[in-house]
């Protein structure tokens, strides 16, 4: 009969510690782990866009966010608007949470109630939440803003006079008038307009006349005119090929503006002649363009606003709001 013999191999140690022994099977047995979800889970789940921030139908952008949009300083006015509606979009973060995580306990998909979680998992749903918030209310108040009476300036004449004695209102007979016609006509010649075309010297003489009797660096000589924000931007809120460059504005029979910031003093005419201005874009870090680069509300125009000294009907400026358009 055969036996079956184990053989070792020759130089291999085979007894003492080196004896094979026999263990048994453990008793812990591996199975998959399913994770249950979390609050923040089942909030995220859910794909649907929420609008958290409400603009009701009369709210408007502050004078404060106008200024920064005509700036061109778009992220400091979506910033502001969004420290404004910062309490709503919270309490309704918190609504749409709640709302969310008690209807999955009710569906058996999750296993508390929104009362049932800590503080944190609280805090977590409602971040989850706010990232599925796709309001635009910088979009919505633009909407809802009506019309403003804007400026720009063409300069200050006083700095275009031949000779400083000019800027006195005493010394308008022997000189002074002239010398500011010139001033005046070489400020909106700059700006594009034929000032030999029929019906501008009479406008000049006329804003001489009837405007401020001194000048000086106050004295601003500005277009004014009715019309939208966004057409008076320097710079879009989001960059496309259509948007790139200068934005230019127009304007085929402006109503210009000679007044005195400090006293309100001032005249204005309706000048048969076109003109155009280009607004100067600038960096989100730096300062806001000169008052020559830019659009600013005529009642944040540094000094007295026109509307405050003559109590103007403001529609009446809307023909001479301007064609505005982006130029390379």
């Amino acid at each position: 009969m055969n036996e079956n013999t184990a053989r070792q191999p020759q130089g291999i140690p085979a007894g003492g510690q080196f004896a094979a022994t026999t263990h048994a099977e453990p008793d812990v047995t591996l199975s998959g782990t399913k994770m249950e979800p979390t609050a923040a889970g089942i909030i995220a789940a859910n794909q649907a866009p929420v609008s958290l921030r409400y603009v009701s139908y009369d709210d408007r952008l502050t004078e404060k966010q106008m200024g920064m949009i005509l700036s061109g300083q778009w992220m400091d006015a979506e910033n502001d608007v969004d420290e404004r509606f910062s309490d709503n979009a919270h309490e309704e973060a918190l609504t749409i949470a709640r709302a969310e995580i008690d209807e999955a306990a009710a569906a058996g998909t999750f296993d508390r109630d929104w009362d049932d979680l800590d503080p944190d998992e609280q805090d977590a749903a409602r971040y989850t939440v706010e990232e599925r918030d796709d309001s635009d209310p910088v979009k919505d108040l633009l909407r809802n803003t009506p019309d403003q009476l804007m400026r720009t300036s063409l300069g200050q004449p006083a700095g275009r006079l031949s000779e400083p004695r000019w800027a006195s209102g005493h010394r308008m007979d022997d000189g002074g008038f002239t010398a500011r016609h010139d001033a005046v006509a070489a400020l909106l010649k700059d700006a594009g307009m034929n000032v030999d075309a029929p019906g501008v010297r009479e406008a000049i003489e006329e804003l001489i006349n009837e405007g401020p009797y001194n000048w000086h660096g106050a004295v601003d000589l500005d277009v004014i005119w009715y019309g939208g924000l966004e057409d008076a931007v320097p710079a879009p809120r989001t960059e496309s090929p259509e948007t790139e460059g200068s934005k230019v504005l127009e304007f085929a029979t402006p109503h210009v503006l000679l007044i005195d910031r400090t006293n309100g003093s001032g005249h204005e005419v309706v000048i048969p002649a076109p003109l155009k201005r280009t607004l100067i874009r600038v960096g989100y870090d730096e300062d806001e363009a000169p008052r020559t680069g830019r659009a600013y509300l005529d009642s944040n125009s540094g000094g007295y606003g026109w509307d405050a000294v003559a109590g103007v009907y403001k529609p009446a400026y809307k023909d001479g709001a301007p064609t505005a358009s982006w130029s390379a």
